[in-house]
């Protein structure tokens, strides 16, 4: 198959008018090239496919409800670009966490949609004092027989987990995982001191930045401030302009420019849904217009996606188109390190994004094969 952009990032940098030849499900090359009437394909922008390391779930489907819902959500995600995503848990009972894990786990073989690139594992050793709109109830202390009672069996299927670093028990269970997963903290009430100090114990990213931890103040930097000043860690940042001030969005770009960046959804089953009343895990949400609240008014993840991410953070966050698009394909398959996606080069994963020239989703690809296109 051959297609031809007028514009390619290839992860790095944008390049002008590109020949892509894919075969067997991956990129054999990319040129030069004049516009040819014989390639297959044609688009104004050419992208690594979108990759969301934090998604609860969307169009009526939500993480904890298994296999069934989580493949409907890789059903649904190539129409906003994604073609790689964690499915991402709510602090739950353990069977519960377990039926997710399990989904999660038969997925990762054969996915009908987006890939599921493991699971997300949001809790339960969260700070109860910044839970958020995580249950209280579930929240547990962490310790590793409490991490191999809920993943037994399923282990291999954690990609990623939050903690809250500062509880007690937390550096233990760090250093046992160190290296067998990313470790993000979040839920956090952790000092400025306790979260740099968790880096040596594993930790390379944080959940979505500014979100339920300890603020950033001018004699107390607390979690936000450690992660803003750190090149070891990579933020996660929900450009909703919901959860972050466009202002904030600004200073995240200017502190973490040089692909430490993440977007991320955080999406919950309301997304691409009619306003109502919704669920998150197990939490009743009530979702409005780009705001989706627990009844005591509590943020409850969000509605966005992640094509709208890309364009929020051009128009809001003063992010470059190359920047932009990195944020939400290359610089996520590199904190996962996956070194085949999220890139544009002889060898990669032929998962590909066609953007129209307002960053619209035209059609999404998917080792190959166009798994969505716009009527």
């Amino acid at each position: 198959m051959l297609i031809f952009a007028q514009r390619l990032f290839d992860g790095a940098q944008l390049q002008e008018d590109r020949v892509v030849e894919i075969r067997n499900g991956r990129i054999h090359r990319v040129e030069a090239a004049a516009p040819d009437a014989s390639a297959d394909l044609a688009c104004p922008l050419l992208a690594p496919g979108f990759i969301d390391l934090h998604i609860h779930g969307c169009r009526g489907f939500d993480t904890m409800g298994g296999a069934e819902h989580i493949r409907g959500m890789a059903r649904a995600l190539p129409e906003y670009g994604v073609t790689g995503f964690l499915p991402t848990t709510v602090a739950a009972s353990i069977p519960d966490t377990r039926l997710a894990l399990k989904g999660a786990a038969e997925l990762m073989e054969a996915s009908p949609g987006a890939r599921v690139l493991g699971c997300h594992l949001e809790g339960p050793f969260l700070n109860p004092f910044r839970k958020g709109a995580q249950p209280e109830a579930f929240l547990l202390p962490p310790s590793l027989s409490a991490y191999e009672a809920l993943t037994a069996g399923y282990r291999h299927a954690v990609r990623m987990m939050t903690i809250a670093p500062e509880l007690p028990g937390a550096p233990e269970l760090m250093e046992a995982l160190k290296g067998e997963i990313v470790l993000s903290a979040g839920h956090t009430n952790a000092t400025f001191e306790q979260l740099l100090g968790a880096v040596g114990r594993g930790l390379s990213q944080i959940t979505h930045l500014f979100n339920a931890m300890s603020p950033l103040s001018h004699r107390a930097p607390g979690a936000a401030g450690a992660a803003l000043s750190s090149e070891a860690l990579c933020v996660q940042v929900i450009a909703d302009l919901v959860h972050l001030h466009p202002a904030v969005l600004r200073l995240i770009r200017q502190c973490k420019p040089q692909g430490n960046c993440l977007l991320i959804t955080d999406a919950i089953e309301a997304t691409g849904m009619p306003d109502g009343t919704y669920r998150l895990g197990f939490n009743k949400v009530l979702v409005k217009g780009n705001e989706a609240r627990l009844p005591d008014g509590t943020l409850a993840g969000s509605v966005l996606t992640m094509d709208r991410a890309v364009r929020n953070m051009i128009s809001a966050g003063g992010a470059d188109l190359a920047q932009a698009l990195g944020m939400a394909s290359r610089n996520p398959a590199d904190a996962l390190g996956i070194p085949d996606m999220g890139r544009i080069q002889p060898g990669a994963r032929a998962d590909l994004v066609f953007l129209d020239q307002d960053l619209t989703v035209r059609s999404t690809m998917v080792d190959g094969r166009i798994l969505f296109t716009r009527s």
